[in-house]
């Protein structure tokens, strides 16, 4: 296991959140969610800290011991007594280093003039000393300056001919898109949003470079695979029109120029993830979900299970406009996508820390058959103000395989199934 995913596995043995967990450190949620992903290391005094909380050594956290501690030193540590001398043991270091300084023999004692002299050596001593460690700070510092100056002069080259050539390819795509284009100038912008109706409106517009009488033009949209048409209205050779497209993620307007049997296309715009934007984020707290499951006979086994997830008022890009209201969330056990159990609501159990803002679900005890290969996952089926449905994914774990004594079993986490996306119900058989 990495150093995160211990401090996770000791995080949730004492039910303790990530905010939890940070507000006894005296850092962020983000810095704990960090250290749980393996994109930051903690610092030493935290390491410390995480010992003492844990009750583990510092060196099983990083993963250089394997066995955790005896629970008597695992609890003086705790309480904050692990590794401090008794009032017998300092007396017997007191007398120990008392005696050692008794046995050394006196300091000869030097005259007034030896004294003198000696005081003058020294502070002779200690002017040269001082002047060449100045004159070698000065030496070190001018190479140090030249070497800056150096690499400043090298790095300004470099900028230098990257812009150049960065330039020179740019200028040679807008060329050619320019030639290739038959647009002199266009334009397609989101107008409005309506999630209640499962539409967004787009106004899109575009100059021909080539204008012939008796010219006509339509708008397109692809929503989806499917191909939405929309005539344009003229005005001074500018074409135009308002599109009302369905609500989705992903939509392409072009522009097409009609004139006797030339039909021309000219790809405008593309619009990303409008309909994600309007799903509030709901963060789901299933780490090391599946530490405790056992295989008989080609069965999985897993006990009770309590899991939190938490309703943000965001989107995933951290957004609030346009974010409807959650209405119900329910969560569900998943073998292969294909629903297993549903979880039970439950009040916040006495013995779990913060998790204030959480709810949580209850899982009982299940046994279904697996193969080597079955993918699981817990997973929220979320419905909105609006009575849309989607269905976010947590971490996936792959059956491995039977490993060890009769009985155990090895569970690999392998990703995310659809982490931080929302997808269709009927993709996950509900």
């Amino acid at each position: 296991m990495t150093t995160g995913e211990r401090i996770a596995q000791k995080r949730k043995e004492k039910n303790l959140s990530q905010e939890a967990l940070g507000e006894a450190l005296g850092v962020s949620r983000q810095s704990i969610s960090k250290w749980e992903s393996n994109l930051s290391l903690p610092e030493i005094e935290k390491l410390v800290a995480l010992s003492r909380l844990f009750g583990v050594p510092v060196g099983w956290l990083l993963g250089v011991e394997e066995e955790e501690r005896r629970p008597e030193e695992a609890a003086g540590q705790a309480d904050g007594s692990g590794g401090e001398l008794t009032e017998e043991q300092l007396r017997m270091v007191e007398e120990i280093v008392a005696r050692y300084i008794a046995a050394q023999p006196k300091p000869r004692t030097l005259s007034r003039r030896q004294r003198a002299a000696l005081k003058i050596g020294l502070t002779a001593a200690g002017v040269c000393l001082t002047m060449g460690l100045f004159w070698l700070s000065g030496q070190m510092n001018q190479m140090e300056n030249q070497y800056n100056n150096l690499q400043s002069a090298l790095d300004r080259v470099t900028d230098s001919v990257n812009s150049q050539i960065n330039g020179i390819g740019s200028r040679v795509e807008e060329i050619l898109q320019a030639q290739n284009s038959l647009t002199a100038d266009y334009d397609a912008r989101q107008l409005e949003t309506d999630v209640a109706a499962g539409t967004v409106t787009i106004e899109a517009w575009a100059v021909p470079k080539t204008f012939r009488a008796g010219m006509t033009a339509e708008f397109l949209a692809e929503c989806d695979g499917e191909v939405l048409a929309f005539p344009a209205e003229l005005e001074a050779q500018t074409f135009s029109a308002i599109l009302a497209v369905p609500l989705m993620d992903d939509i392409q307007v072009s522009v097409v120029f009609l004139s006797e049997n030339l039909r021309e296309t000219q790809f405008l715009q593309d619009f990303h993830d409008l309909y994600t934007k309007t799903v509030p984020l709901v963060d789901l707290e299933d780490t090391w979900c599946f530490d405790e499951v056992t295989l008989e006979n080609g069965n999985l086994n897993i006990p009770t299970n309590i899991l939190q997830y938490q309703v943000l008022d965001i989107n995933y890009y951290g957004e609030t406009d346009g974010v409807t209201a959650v209405t119900q969330v329910r969560m569900g056990l998943f073998q292969n996508r294909e629903l297993v159990a549903w979880g039970e609501p439950i009040e916040k159990p006495s013995n779990y820390h913060g998790f204030e803002e959480w709810e949580f679900v209850q899982f009982a005890p299940v046994t279904f058959p697996v193969e080597e290969g079955d993918t699981l996952c817990y997973a929220l089926m979320v419905t909105d103000e609006y009575g849309r449905t989607t269905v976010r994914g947590g971490q996936e774990y792959q059956v491995a395989a039977a490993s060890g004594a009769e009985g155990e079993m090895a569970v690999d986490r392998v990703g995310a199934a659809g982490y931080y996306t929302y997808d269709d119900p009927a993709d996950w058989g509900l």
